[in-house]
């Protein structure tokens, strides 16, 4: 849309979308958070928060994006290539970035059997692209970089937050606030993604009953997990692990 003026303003339920801005702005909230995002940049739409979105000071941006679920999508999330929130680009990249979206969009309108596939493995290449990009600009929070990696090794299902809030020097409330300022989502709902990755670790390597997946999990209702499961993932437990076995 190389004139787009749309204001999207909902909460996504059952996909994600990788959103791109070539030429403008947009003003940009995840709940309270708001961000403005100039061209060349990404950000990403994802369920959970009330995300909104629409052209910043100006009368039209150019707009591409492409939505995607299922088990691809799965992989994409928990393996960290589908970001949570807004990433600029340089903007030396733009008409890089710019023909590979094109080209996805292309081939996810082409009808075929090989055209989905082949458009997922250009928008994962894409992301592995930003993934390293990532890498090699480290955050400018040292606190983040100590936070996330204390969440990722414990393997706790609920941490304790004011103790990691007290061991970075901070408040709860505050941690809360800059935690969200920096990401674009809750501390909780970061703890929540990561539960919900070690499900799909679990649920697509091992042969485990779903029921004991769930207790490993601190899940007290089979059915409150495969909900949850599946509202994050996109597919209930059930069909993530046949997509796994064929």
């Amino acid at each position: 849309m190389p004139r787009c003026n749309a204001t999207v303003d909902k909460h996504f339920e059952g996909y994600c979308s990788l959103q791109f801005i070539r030429r403008g702005a947009v003003e940009l909230f995840y709940d309270d958070v708001r961000h403005v995002v100039e061209a060349p940049a990404f950000w990403t739409c994802y369920p959970g928060p009330h995300i909104r979105f629409h052209v910043y000071r100006g009368t039209t941006w150019h707009h591409s994006y492409a939505a995607m679920r299922g088990p691809a999508l799965v992989h994409l999330r928990q393996s960290g290539l589908f970001f949570l929130g807004v990433q600029p680009c340089p903007p030396h990249e733009s008409t890089r970035y710019a023909a590979l979206m094109d080209r996805a969009i292309r081939l996810i309108r082409t009808p075929g059997p090989l055209s989905a596939p082949r458009a997922a493995n250009l928008l994962e290449s894409l992301l592995l692209d930003l993934a390293e990009r990532r890498r090699l600009e480290p955050r400018s929070e040292p606190w983040m970089e100590k936070l996330l990696a204390t969440l990722e090794t414990s393997g706790a299902i609920c941490p304790d937050y004011a103790t990691l809030a007290r061991d970075l020097g901070m408040a709860l409330s505050t941690l809360r606030r800059r935690f969200r300022q920096e990401t674009g989502t809750a501390l909780h709902r970061y703890v929540l993604e990561l539960r919900l990755g070690r499900a799909r670790d679990l649920v697509g390597n091992t042969e485990l009953p779903f029921k004991e997946i769930a207790e490993q999990l601190g899940y007290d209702n089979l059915f409150y997990f495969s909900r949850q499961f599946r509202r994050f993932h996109g597919v209930p437990p059930g069909a993530y692990r046949r997509s796994r076995q064929g």
